[in-house]
């Protein structure tokens, strides 16, 4: 990610300059404060204002989603420089989700923070998650229960999903996997995990 973002962030080679040190030939491994700041300090400038741009409605935007095994990233580009990261834990009924609907989380996240970037305008949404393309070419009837929920959600975005290899979302899949861990689930996170949840019970 880090190594993405270089482009935007001012002198990064003094400021990971310590931790390369670490990567010579026949280098100690030995971490310490030194590189403890370093670290700090990258963390910093990534999310520093100089990296970060204005949103330009003029322009195209690409949201760029990740689920991992705990989590939720995703980040708002527009000419490949992020406007804005954000992520969040899964809670412990999200843990259990199938990947695909782990991955269409991902999405109605992002969709719902970035609410006021994308509402009513296209948007190209970038997922290593190849089967999420074949669920949106799909009614919406025949997928399962939970993923119906979350396909409902998002129709009131125009978004259009592909398909990204992994190596090409190096943004998204920092933020799934360090993710914030007070960010709460919005309230129709919370509804869909509710639906489920008493769909199952309804069921048995």
């Amino acid at each position: 990610m880090v190594t993405y973002l270089s482009k935007f962030v001012p002198h990064l080679a003094d400021l990971t300059a310590p931790l390369r040190q670490l990567l010579r030939k026949g280098m100690p491994w030995s971490w310490t404060e030194q590189h403890d700041q370093a670290f700090n300090n990258i963390k910093q400038a990534v999310a520093s204002a100089s990296v970060l741009q204005y949103f330009d409605p003029s322009k195209p935007v690409v949201i760029q989603t990740d689920a991992s095994s705990t989590g939720l990233g995703s980040c708002l580009l527009q000419d490949g420089k992020p406007v804005e990261f954000i992520s969040r834990a899964l809670t412990d009924a999200e843990t259990r989700y199938a990947q695909i609907e782990k991955e269409l989380l991902a999405i109605v996240f992002a969709c719902i923070k970035f609410h006021q970037y994308i509402y009513g305008r296209p948007v190209t949404v970038q997922s290593d998650h190849k089967p999420l393309q074949s669920v949106f070419q799909k009614s919406v009837a025949s997928t399962t229960p939970r993923l119906q929920r979350m396909l409902l959600r998002l129709l009131e975005y125009n978004i259009t999903v592909h398909y990204t290899p992994g190596k090409e979302m190096h943004i998204a899949d920092t933020l799934s996997r360090s993710y914030l861990r007070q960010e709460p689930p919005s309230r129709v996170e919370r509804e869909i995990a509710e639906d489920s949840h008493f769909n199952q019970h309804h069921n048995h």
